[in-house]
């Protein structure tokens, strides 16, 4: 009852973190306050045991603040990211991978935690030492944000494609300011074999020549 109540509260902070903040600066953030968590989570557990009273405490308290990470940034922002990141013309076969995977990591990870946690034969007897590796994964999370997620926070579709054409890595995207609007590439039309350049080059063309008529 508790760990869903935090659950569903920590996802409006997220509603709003992720167009004030930004997507790279929220995942980051989640990532990082998940990785210290799961880290707590497993020296607590391993330290003191789950049979003392403050260690239970601490694990139930840390694990609730784990969820408020999770559900802030990585729960909301996620599918956001996926929802841009894609060309338009690939985008229903990549978000249908995109969720076909998630379904599928989701299930493996159910059906393989008993067998980590549980003591018995056939099993790997870890308990909460299990934490240390789901901290790991959260570390792994924190250098893919940094090194392949691109910021995409105000931008439509069609300059998301600028970006990633002129912006080579990720962590350099903060801060990219697209040249034209879709409006004003649709203005000059549209040629399957047009690169991103000629259709910008048009587009400034055609928006100097009519700053010109004006002017004169």
């Amino acid at each position: 009852m508790i760990t869903s109540a935090v659950n569903t509260g920590s996802t409006f902070p997220g509603l709003y973190m992720v167009e004030a903040w930004g997507r790279r600066p929220l995942l980051l953030f989640g990532a990082i306050g998940m990785a210290t968590c799961q880290f707590i989570v497993a020296g607590v557990g391993t330290g003191i045991g789950t049979a003392n009273e403050i260690g239970q405490k601490a694990l139930i308290s840390f694990v609730c603040i784990y969820i408020f990470f999770f559900a802030c940034s990585w729960g909301p922002c996620a599918w956001v990211v996926t929802g841009e990141i894609f060309p338009l013309k690939v985008r229903a076969k990549a978000l249908s991978m995109t969720t076909a995977s998630n379904w599928l990591l989701n299930w493996a990870i159910a059906y393989a935690t008993p067998y980590l946690v549980d003591a018995g034969p056939g099993n790997a007897n870890l308990q909460s030492k299990v934490f240390f590796i789901w901290g790991g994964f959260c570390f792994v999370c924190i250098f893919f944000v940094y090194t392949m997620i691109y910021e995409t926070k105000g931008m439509s579709l069609e300059q998301v494609d600028e970006m990633y054409a002129k912006v080579g890595k990720a962590w350099q995207s903060p801060g990219f300011q697209p040249t034209v609007s879709f409006q004003e590439v649709a203005e000059v039309g549209y040629e399957r074999k047009s690169s991103l350049v000629d259709l910008e080059n048009s587009a400034q063309r055609k928006k100097s020549i009519g700053t010109t008529e004006y002017a004169a």
